[in-house]
């Protein structure tokens, strides 16, 4: 069967802003990590057995759109000139019209994930097992070590080549992806699929969210009676932000053991991720998939379906789509999560009409001295700067009068590691978060 490559390098996603009272959060794209020569790849690749991601259509659900008003065709670069990312897919057995919808799939994901290294993804389209969709996952997962990661952690492959900096394949895939030939799928890229037929754009766009790291390690052992988290000792970077209800580490609890899968079926799992978090609202945990039956192929790898229902913007991880729903957009949360994964978000991601125009936050990464510039045409509001560590405990506090647009701040009294910078306007309650690193 012929094979063709194509380069994906087109479409910019923004990233929708949501309204609560009087205050807006909004996350500023940055590069998360520090220099890639800081990171290093310690070990073999791991592999997961069984199914990452099974995704099947639901029945019984009203159909529901959310175009792709939300994505704006630029030139195919972000606001300096350089491309987000570049993905080379292999195609196998695809009909043009099942090419050109995953390719208008994968465009989104190009150009809301910024990488210097080639996502590679290895895509077929071929007949699988009754009512399944489509399946994906990385083809493998990196451990690394390097400022800010917890020890013992593992990365999706193609994250893990864009914080190295490196090819860690050989020029071979980072991703795997099957979808259903048979599957009554609709092509159009309109966002607008009949009731009778399931949108193929959302279904790629779901899948390749698993490939590009949207997954854990949970499982269960061979006797279905205990839950697993570890592969070989080390935890997936999303693991390191799953907590209970209580806000318990998932990484807490024995390995193997009861309790474990009981908070995986405990219907109470969420995301502690600081920028998922302030993408939220900043006030509710984004929860996780924990339904009482555990599917390895379903739960604890997807946003709550009862939480982000279709007409969510961000239900695209949650673990099922109906016949006539639709979503191309990652949604807000999602990429605020991959951000604090590790990805580096494109710069062009941005909300239209928010009011704090031109901050400026720099040198991003630091050694010990930080230096934020407001905007000068900003109104003469004062300020408050609070700093918040990976656990969100308040590790630096100023406030900033209303003259002074320029601040330096000595941070030499924290350690290496992943900061969160919060801006507050005193007058009207508007609030930035951005991300910073000290090297």
């Amino acid at each position: 069967m012929k094979q063709k490559t194509t380069h994906i390098r087109d479409f910019f996603t923004k990233a929708i802003h949501k309204r609560f009272t009087l205050t807006f959060i909004f996350i500023l794209a940055l590069t998360t990590f520090s220099s890639a020569q800081e990171y290093q790849i310690t070990g073999e690749a791991i592999q997961v057995e069984g199914p990452i991601c099974e995704y099947y259509p639901a029945p019984n659900q009203d159909p529901y759109s959310i175009p792709n008003q939300f994505i704006t065709a630029r030139e195919g670069t972000d606001s300096n000139g350089a491309e987000c990312s570049i993905f080379i897919v292999t195609y196998n057995g695809f009909t043009p019209q099942a090419q050109a919808a995953f390719q208008f799939a994968v465009d989104i994901w190009a150009n809301t994930l910024a990488s210097d290294q080639p996502i590679r993804v290895d895509a077929t389209f071929a007949p699988l097992g009754a009512g399944v969709l489509g399946s994906a996952g990385p083809t493998g997962f990196i451990p690394l070590t390097g400022p800010g990661i917890p020890a013992n952690t593992a990365f999706a492959r193609a994250l893990a080549e864009q914080i190295t900096g490196t090819d860690s394949n050989a020029g071979g895939a980072d991703i795997s992806a099957n979808f259903s030939s048979t599957a009554n799928f609709y092509f159009g890229l309109d966002a607008n699929p009949p009731f009778s037929q399931v949108d193929f754009v959302s279904v790629v766009l779901h899948e390749l969210g698993h490939g590009l790291g949207f997954l854990g390690f949970a499982g269960t052992d061979i006797t279905n009676t205990q839950g697993v988290l570890r592969n070989t000792g080390f935890v997936h970077s999303y693991d390191n932000f799953v907590e209970t209800l209580n806000g318990t580490s998932i990484l807490t609890f024995a390995d193997p053991s009861v309790a474990l899968l009981t908070q995986y079926t405990s219907g109470n799992l969420f995301s502690n991720s600081p920028l998922a978090l302030a993408a939220n609202g900043g006030l509710v945990r984004p929860e996780i998939w924990a339904p009482a039956t555990f599917n390895q192929g379903s739960s604890y790898s997807h946003w709550d379906e009862f939480i982000f229902p279709a007409t969510n913007i961000n239900s695209l991880m949650s673990p099922s789509i109906g016949f006539g729903q639709s979503n191309h957009n990652p949604g807000p949360i999602t990429i605020a999560l991959f951000e604090d994964m590790g990805w580096a978000i494109c710069p062009s991601l941005s909300v239209n009409d928010f009011t704090l125009e031109s901050l400026q936050i720099a040198p991003n990464p630091f050694n010990d001295d930080i230096r934020v510039t407001l905007p000068g045409n900003y109104n003469d509001s004062d300020f408050n700067i609070s700093i918040y560590d990976v656990n969100g405990r308040v590790v630096f506090e100023k406030e900033i009068s209303s003259n002074n647009r320029t601040i330096d701040i000595n941070l030499s009294q924290l350690r290496a590691s992943i900061y969160f910078m919060q801006l507050e306007d005193n007058a009207n309650g508007v609030t930035i978060t951005k991300k910073i690193v000290r090297q």
